[in-house]
């Protein structure tokens, strides 16, 4: 390392430790690859494609981010800026050219990452055709988060929009520097204090959840891999879903969640349910603009009561969800010590739900821009249900497990479930409790309640001896 980077080194954010001991304990492992694409979906410049994204990483700090150690304790450091030329692929040609296309990418997703000696990101441009294209990203969790993600697509738009001679360029990014001063000045300061006192409060006589990493399941032959289930909730259902979120005056984001809440207690059985929050970790206007890695994860805590109408159990997460966004920084291995729980591997709280899906609308100079999830960077060792958007109106759902705990639940049994009591809540009559939720499937109704009770059998005429 040179002497000016030497002089350079800064701490790691409590968020980019966790990842980074993660990261030590398998060097190899791709599982910390944030990645996705947009599909733009018009007669796209692929020139001025290229020029959007040699701009984007110019303008992006992280991209010059590496991480060393010193003593045994990690640090990062920013190197000189250097020219990128984003690469572009033209598989027109090609029998299958998404598929081509998706091949190269998921290899890229697939590459060990090199900390020490990066670069941490990649980004690739593919020619499908006339008028369809393609831009990959590729970020690992120590530099980027999935906000970042979001703030990357919207200045991507901006950037080639102007560079098409259609708007002004924007505001450039926010320093990532400058978010790390801020994440530093955190600690030790009265809103910590603050922050500590909230969670305190609400994680009182919590215990620590079940889950995965005491569960008894085996690794599998490749323990680098995610179990994937994915499914979607058709239009239909997202027009209930809005139905039911506009009478509980709470968005469809909070709506969903609280489907989820009330799932995880059908599942488990329990009232007092506990599930993981990703937050941005972000409070200031200049943070919001500003790529890197302050993601958190909360917990959200709520008590369930049969009587409850699920319009106001709807509404109560809501405001369990918001309040925890004013409290979003506090970090979730500081809350773990706090409350001397165990740590899992990176299990927290419970179950995560990641709702990624927002009403943005990216445009290229006019021409549409439909993001593709691929990779959420990492997943908790419980299970994780992120939420995009799918194709013509629809929600997609993925959940997802490290496969060395894939044994500890049957994620198609889960997905199922998680359909019916969503079909239950969102097309109920309004003001119904939580007490008559069909959870049930017809088909299951029959099996469990007259299959399995069907305990008739001829009888012999003996004594009782």
């Amino acid at each position: 390392m040179s002497a000016p980077a030497a002089e350079g080194l800064r701490p790691l954010s409590p968020a980019q430790a966790g990842v980074w001991y993660a990261q030590r304990l398998d060097p190899a492992d791709p599982v910390f690859h944030m990645g996705g694409y947009l599909d733009i979906l018009g007669p796209a410049d692929p020139d001025l494609l290229k020029a959007t994204v040699a701009a984007l990483v110019a303008e992006d700090e992280t991209a010059r981010l590496r991480f060393t150690e010193v003593d045994g304790v990690p640090f990062q450091h920013f190197v000189a800026e250097a020219d990128f030329v984003p690469r572009l692929y033209d598989v027109s040609d090609e029998p299958d050219p998404a598929a081509a296309a998706m091949r190269i990418m998921r290899a890229d997703l697939g590459s060990p990452p090199d900390l020490e000696h990066g670069p941490l990101f990649e980004h690739l441009l593919f020619r499908l055709g006339d008028e369809h294209f393609v831009w990959y990203n590729r970020a690992h969790h120590l530099v980027q988060d999935g906000y970042s993600a979001s703030i990357q697509r919207r200045r991507a738009a901006e950037i080639y929009t102007a560079l098409a001679g259609g708007d002004t360029p924007g505001t450039p990014y926010g320093s990532y520097a400058a978010l790390l001063d801020e994440q530093a000045d955190y600690t030790g300061s009265a809103a910590q204090r603050r922050d500590r006192a909230y969670w305190t409060r609400v994680m009182a006589g919590a215990e620590p959840p079940g889950g995965p990493g005491v569960s008894g399941s085996s690794p599998t032959d490749d323990p680098h891999r995610i179990v994937r289930d994915v499914s979607e909730v058709d239009e239909q259902l997202c027009a209930a879903l809005s139905s039911f979120a506009e009478r509980s005056r709470v968005t469809w984001q909070q709506a969903l969640l609280a489907v989820a809440v009330l799932h995880r207690q059908l599942w488990t059985g329990g009232t007092d349910v506990l599930l993981g929050l990703p937050v941005p970790g972000r409070v200031t206007p200049g943070s919001h603009r500003t790529p890197g890695m302050a993601a958190n994860t909360v917990p959200l805590r709520c008590g369930v009561d049969p009587g409850e109408p699920c319009e106001e159990l709807a509404a109560r997460v809501a405001s369990l969800s918001l309040r925890a966004q004013w409290h979003q920084r506090y970090a979730d291995t500081d809350l773990l010590r706090d409350l001397d729980w165990p740590v899992r591997g990176r299990s927290r709280f419970g179950p995560v739900v990641n709702i990624v899906a927002g009403e943005e609308q990216t445009a290229f100079a006019g021409i549409p821009a439909v993001s593709r999830l691929l990779s959420t960077g990492g997943t908790a060792d419980d299970l994780t249900l992120s939420v995009t958007h799918g194709d013509h109106g629809r929600l997609r759902l993925d959940f997802t497990i490290t496969a060395a705990h894939a044994g500890s639940v049957d994620l198609a049994a889960y997905r199922g479930s998680f359909h019916q009591v969503l079909s239950s809540v969102v097309t109920g009559r309004p003001g119904r409790p939580v007490a008559e939720l069909e959870v049930c499937a017809p088909g299951e109704r029959v099996r469990v309640v007259e299959h399995w009770n069907d305990t008739g059998a001829p009888a012999e005429h003996r004594s009782v001896p």
